[in-house]
């Protein structure tokens, strides 16, 4: 075997996305800051002064709705589309499909078991509903039952990575691009022709351009496999089909004043920007980063409970900042205990079954539901 072979056969140089790490926790605690600085108070009776000055000083004059919460949700889905394609182009459809089911679903039980016991409406809590709020089949059977409020974006992430492993025999190839701007443009099309249940899977699968926008990012400016022509080719078809997803079924988020497309705009701007920036590691960015899908999932339950228990007992920002404290404690112990386990589960399952080597930041966390949505 020659120099070149040996060298060939050699498993690619690790190396970790930093900026992913930055992004994470920024969008993680955007999210929070709008349930907890804005929804939750008003939904208590309260307003939150520094969130009002915000939003008409801020969020209002540069037209991004849901005070930061779709900004937030937006920057999942870039992250999500651009770390999959990275995770997808060196694992086998056994590895990714066992990876990404031990990623999701074990957290997701335990939001949705505490949302169950203590937040969730009673009449909601059935063992029907809180089966299909464990698998997420409630986001694709009318009527739906949400029992935990945050994981509507999960089904969307499943959703693409099923079509990310429907075309893993294609995995080193940016173009696998069309396939996912096809597929959803077809269900788009078809979303009234099979009833309620695949119309609510078609609202699902018409925010996959966001996610495919991340990959696009990915082929083209990190992994460089796309010509400029190729790369904004591609982002402007995600974007013409996110649109059209929007006009046929929620055109309430197209006018200017309540546009979903401007804060998305903004989010792959901000994107591009850090993936072209040097930053640091840091350790508390790191442990934002790594806590950043547990706080997801959990402070809609705890940070909640908490909120409502001194809402009325010390002054707003007191509750406010111990709702995150208490969210961010959770999440570093549901991190500990739960997530990391089954990721290493997930290693041992899949070692020898073609993981290859992972250059990546970990795995990003599926954002949360603004308002209004």
């Amino acid at each position: 075997m020659s120099v070149g072979q040996e060298r060939a056969n050699l498993p690619e140089p690790v190396s970790r996305y930093v900026f992913l790490d930055y992004l994470r926790a920024l969008a993680a605690w955007l999210v929070v800051w709008d349930h907890f600085g804005n929804i939750m108070p008003r939904g208590l009776g309260h307003v939150f002064g520094p969130a009002e000055w915000v939003r008409h000083n801020i969020t209002g004059p540069l037209g991004i709705i849901q005070d930061f919460g779709w900004f937030g949700v937006a920057l999942f889905f870039l992250i999500s589309g651009f770390i999959i394609s990275d995770r997808a182009r060196v694992e086998s459809v056994y590895v990714f499909a066992v990876r990404r089911v031990l990623r999701i679903y074990p957290m997701l039980a335990v939001a949705v078991l505490l949302s169950a016991a203590f937040v969730a409406a009673r009449t909601d809590v059935t063992p029907r509903a809180v089966l299909l709020n464990l698998t997420l089949a409630n986001y694709v059977i009318y009527p739906q039952v949400v029992l935990l409020g945050v994981a509507w974006t999960l089904i969307i992430e499943m959703i693409f990575y099923g079509l990310t492993a429907a075309t893993q025999f294609a995995r080193g190839s940016p173009h696998r691009i069309a396939f996912n701007l096809a597929a959803t443009a077809l269900v788009i099309w078809k979303r009234g022709a099979f009833g309620l249940d695949f119309g609510l899977f078609a609202t699902a699968t018409a925010y996959l351009p966001v996610l495919v926008m991340g990959q696009t990012v990915y082929w083209w400016m990190a992994r460089r496999r796309l010509s400029a022509a190729w790369g904004l080719a591609y982002l402007a078809a995600a974007a013409a089909v996110f649109l059209w997803g929007l006009r046929a079924m929620q055109p309430g988020f197209l006018p200017v004043t309540n546009s979903y497309f401007i804060s998305l705009a903004y989010a792959l701007l901000l994107f591009v920007a850090l993936l072209h920036i040097p930053l640091p590691e840091r350790r508390s960015v790191r442990l934002l980063s790594d806590t950043s899908y547990s706080v997801y999932l959990l402070h809609g339950v705890v940070g909640w409970l908490t909120l409502a228990g001194l809402i009325d007992r010390t002054p707003l920002i007191v509750a406010i900042m111990a709702a995150a404290a208490v969210s961010l404690a959770a999440a570093y112990v549901a991190h500990r205990l739960v997530e990391l386990p089954f990721q290493r589960l997930g290693r041992y399952l899949t070692r020898g079954r073609g993981a290859g080597r992972l250059s990546s930041s970990p795995e990003p966390a599926p954002g949360d539901r603004a308002a209004g949505g």
